[in-house]
């Protein structure tokens, strides 16, 4: 676990160097490792601006407040969280196609030979993770690009971890370019004390919106003829009586059944790069222009970069895992000095991408 980063003592206002890292080992040792040339820190929006609080890298009299000793000052070490925050529409199940019997304990022997079977075959229930099956759609006319992604699982899940003992199907549903920011805090300058983690979900008007009409969306699309014969009279969730066209059921609903899809990002890392000026809305945790520049570069020290998804400007319209890889190897190309690429066009200099040309009037 990584407690703090060692810095080189430098005149007030010079650019600070990182000479090494703290951290706690497997049996609660402090241990110390110097660094001779880069510091990259890839701990996730999470983690990332943890360490930097810790190591004095943020908002000084907040530091203070915490008895850790200010190095670097920028208040926006933390700050501008976001994350996707999505529900489940739920139906119980009229034929017997489900995961139900491989995804509780009350079969166990079933889930011993799925397992076993994807071992020995590579085949089988166990040979998929289930979101098979998804889309983005646009929530309502004057979206220009989908701002709202589903996935559909075979099998009701119970909070976040537990399968309904019984036959069901779910859809995922969730905005993807929410305008809410949160945080990321310390408890206290203890490294092993987890972070304060707020999301502050839904606290623009506009998310509720999008959430609002994606719901609408979601339960169009599960409720169609070509699924009439799987699901059973009543829906699971919401329940059958829910008003779908008052917008205050809806938003009571969504509020209390919603949750995160655990894409956190965008901790303010960010740098005053051309994108930043021309967007001043793309911030994050630790995102480009505030935090790091367009290389990744800490702003304030020599060799300290930050290369996950803290330093995203803003979140990406959909899973972060592609973006976060495509990141480090773009980052990665800047460490070793690689040029930059050519932008690409289409030989008929037309979009790369389809767009509704009636998207100011039309949702689809």
């Amino acid at each position: 676990m990584v407690s703090r980063l060692v810095w080189e003592q430098s005149p007030d206002g010079a650019e600070k160097r990182c000479v090494g890292v703290e951290y706690i080992d497997h049996v609660g040792e402090p241990r110390y490792i110097k660094a001779s040339r880069e510091i990259i820190l890839a701990m996730g929006a999470v983690g990332t601006p943890q360490v930097l609080n810790l190591s004095g890298v943020g908002d000084p009299d907040y530091l203070r407040s915490l008895s850790i000793d200010p190095v670097i000052s920028n208040p926006n070490v933390g700050q501008n969280l976001q994350d996707h925050l999505e529900f489940y529409v739920q139906y119980l199940c009229s034929k017997p196609v489900s995961l139900y019997p491989v995804a509780t304990w009350r079969y166990p022997h079933l889930k011993a030979l799925t397992g076993i079977e994807w071992f020995l075959r590579g085949t089988g229930l166990a040979a998929s993770n289930h979101f098979d099956t998804g889309g983005f759609i646009r929530t309502r006319a004057g979206i220009r690009h989908p701002d709202f992604q589903f996935h559909f699982i075979p099998g009701c899940v119970v909070g976040q971890l537990e399968f309904l003992p019984h036959h069901g199907y779910q859809a995922h549903g969730g905005t993807m370019r929410p305008k809410s920011r949160g945080s990321i805090k310390l408890a206290s300058k203890d490294p092993r004390d987890e972070p304060l983690i707020d999301p502050n979900f839904l606290a623009v008007e506009e998310d509720m919106k999008d959430m609002r009409e994606g719901l609408r969306r979601t339960i169009e699309i599960m409720e169609q003829p070509a699924l009439r014969d799987y699901y059973m009279d009543s829906r699971l969730s919401p329940p059958v009586d829910f008003n779908l066209d008052s917008d205050e059921d809806c938003d009571r609903w969504i509020r209390n059944s919603s949750h995160s899809a655990y894409h956190l990002s965008c901790n303010s890392l960010t740098a005053h790069t051309r994108s930043c000026e021309l967007w001043p809305f793309l911030i994050g945790t630790a995102a480009m222009g505030k935090v790091v520049d367009e290389h990744g570069r800490l702003y304030g020290a020599s060799n300290v970069r930050v290369v996950d998804a803290s330093a995203m400007p803003s979140m990406t319209s959909g899973n972060l895992n592609a973006p976060t890889l495509m990141m480090a190897e773009k980052f990665a190309d800047h460490i070793r000095g690689r040029p930059y690429l050519e932008s690409t066009q289409a030989d008929n200099g037309e979009s790369l991408w389809w767009e509704n040309p009636n998207w100011q009037t039309e949702q689809r």
